[in-house]
């Protein structure tokens, strides 16, 4: 890049040329999608016989990323982040609306912000269908995601849940944990470094198709956010039974660090039950990081640890309060 052209890119520009710019094309389009950008709503028009998914997701600068981290990197981040609800419920993406406040509306940063964006939306195949700017004294990341459910031959939801576990459901995870938490150190010490671990923290892999595979086949499912072991708890308390873990079983990013890998967050790996055995180790065949870490059983709500592992805390993981 020419002297000239980063002087220019790197002076601050108003709002609608700043969307126009860098948020008005190259992304992929949606056959849904009647009105997108440029009206003061979207207009979606849903397939006959499906429900609509819709989850958001707020990223803060300095707590869920380093404010000085390249900013392809931050919008890698934040939009798979947010899609990896989508593949949690088992939908397949349709859109999402971003809400953007800016410190300042430096258009060099915003041409590399969109451009990490676009390349993860085209990966994700989800369209931009609209959203907000505005300024604040921090940089904040909203993303709005939504996508389609099929309904099944008698109308009923194919929705994957966290409250459909029942007692003798085996437990699974859908790959490693563990190796964004162990990147955090790297990350904090130079943002910019994307070697070794810290690929799982900005590109972290969302898990559209297995979740869409596991419609009538999982009886609960949630991607893992804030630790295996405490979102594990989100489901037996969702479930209303124990779920027990044995940490030997779970494949860890480092097994000599166990500890931080149970806990720590920003796995996005999918955990879900299941009573189909066969249809799991078919699928495992597709997806072979996909394993067995545990077993629902009728019991107090909560999660409970067994093998030699006695050290390691059920109840350890993120939280934002």
């Amino acid at each position: 890049m020419s002297k000239k052209t980063d002087d220019v890119l790197s002076t601050n520009i108003g709002e609608f040329e700043l969307i126009r710019r860098f948020f008005c094309s190259d992304f992929p389009s949606s056959p849904d999608t009647v009105i997108a950008i440029g009206d003061d709503a979207s207009v979606v028009k849903p397939p006959p016989n499906t429900e609509l998914v819709q989850s958001i997701d707020t990223q803060v600068a300095d707590v869920h990323f380093p404010a000085t981290a390249p900013a392809h990197l931050i919008a890698q981040r934040a939009l798979r982040c947010a899609a990896s609800d989508l593949a949690a419920m088992g939908a397949t993406p349709q859109g999402f609306h971003l809400a953007l406040t800016l410190p300042e509306s430096n258009a060099h940063w915003l041409a590399d912000f969109s451009d990490g964006l676009k390349k993860a939306a085209h990966e994700l195949q989800i369209a931009l269908i609209g959203g907000d700017t505005t300024r604040g004294k921090q940089l904040v990341i909203s993303v709005a995601v939504q996508g389609w459910l099929a309904l099944d031959s008698n109308s009923t939801s194919q929705a994957l849940t966290r409250s459909g576990a029942q007692a003798g459901d085996v437990i699974y995870c859908s790959g490693p944990i563990g190796a964004a938490a162990l990147a955090l150190p790297q990350v904090l010490h130079n943002p910019a470094d994307i070697s070794g671990f810290a690929q799982a923290y900005y590109f972290p892999k969302v898990h559209l198709s297995l979740g869409q595979k596991l419609q009538g086949v999982a009886s609960s499912c949630m991607d893992i956010s804030d630790g295996l072991l405490q979102d594990a708890g989100h489901i037996a308390r969702a479930s209303g039974l124990t779920l027990e873990i044995d940490p030997e079983k779970i494949q860890c990013a480092d097994p000599q660090q166990k500890q931080q890998c149970l806990t720590g967050g920003d796995d996005y790996q999918l955990l879900f039950t299941s009573s189909n055995p066969d249809t799991i180790a078919e699928l495992q065949q597709q997806f072979p990081a996909v394993h067995q870490i545990g077993v629902c059983k009728k019991g107090p709500t909560g999660v409970i640890l067994t093998g030699p592992s006695s050290e390691i805390t059920a109840t350890s993981g993120f939280s934002h309060f």
